[in-house]
């Protein structure tokens, strides 16, 4: 029987697809993951990509009606240095996240910090309700020492945005999601809220979910029902993000870097970049 005060254990979500994907270069010192909302159901987030980059390969680049977050993994061996056109300029360190809001517009650029010392980490695109397209741009950045961190048994949890353990980062975008970067000892298991929308994807060892396995580079994405996601880790433990969220469920149209809600907004905000109302950026100099 429970005591007055106990909670019941929550609804454990199921696995809907379980997908092994695989680095493949994109651009000369640049390899990634590239997890898309118009392939897999993990709208409000638009582009989750792992990535692998020595070198600088973009160049400065226009974003608008979206924000764009790049985490760069504890044990990367180079980082990320961040300019855009409103006067950021952030080193984004191993362990680091920084968030480009782009809003209304915005240009930006991100290099090695060294060139040729690899950076392994993550840029993600998070959607804005119609409601949030044009929001002023900013720039929000943890440092690794800043990034809240929770032992949980045999788990340790890296809050990169949201909460969990009472413990939530100094930022907060106009998007509520949740991302956690988990790393289990061999055998732990690790519960975690889940709002409808819910993916795993495997950084290192071995887990299970239910009946579905997790390694390396593999997404495990959840149905909408249940409260919470459970992994389980193997024998070599386990390291995966984990993110969540509601879908906004509101059209999107795409043209390069921005994202809208509807063509009209689209033809307006490339008139606005065309118009050069978003900054700009020199190029770096070497």
């Amino acid at each position: 029987m429970m005591s007055p005060h106990s909670q019941p254990d929550p609804a454990i979500k199921r696995v809907a697809t379980r997908t092994a994907l695989a680095f493949a270069p994109a651009a000369p010192g640049l390899t990634g993951v590239n997890i898309m909302a118009g392939e897999h159901a993990i709208e409000p987030f638009l582009v989750f990509t792992e990535f692998r980059m020595d070198r600088p390969v973009f160049g400065p680049h226009p974003h608008a009606g979206v924000s764009v977050m790049t985490y760069i993994l504890p044990d990367s061996a180079g980082g990320f240095l961040n300019r855009d056109s409103r006067g950021d300029r952030s080193e984004i360190r191993p362990g680091a996240v920084h968030i480009t809001q782009a809003g209304r517009g915005i240009h930006h650029d991100e290099v090695p910090l060294v060139t040729g010392v690899e950076a392994h980490g993550f840029q993600i695109w998070i959607n804005h309700r119609e409601g949030d397209r044009w929001v002023e741009p900013r720039a929000m950045h943890a440092n690794p020492e800043d990034v809240p961190e929770v032992p949980d048994g045999g788990a340790t949890v890296r809050v990169l945005h949201g909460s969990y353990g009472g413990r939530t980062p100094a930022y907060r975008m106009v998007t509520p999601v949740t991302l956690l970067h988990a790393r289990l000892e061999p055998g732990a298991a690790l519960t975690l809220p889940a709002a409808p929308m819910a993916f795993a994807y495997g950084l290192a060892g071995t887990a299970v979910s239910g009946d579905a396995a997790l390694g390396p580079q593999v997404l495990l994405t959840y149905d909408a029902a249940g409260e919470a996601v459970t992994l389980v880790a193997g024998a070599d433990g386990a390291e995966y993000m984990f993110a969540s969220g509601h879908p906004i469920g509101e059209p999107i149209v795409y043209g390069g870097p921005f994202v809208m809600t509807t063509a009209a907004q689209m033809t307006e905000t490339k008139r606005r970049h065309a118009r050069g109302e978003m900054g700009t950026l020199s190029p770096l100099r070497a």
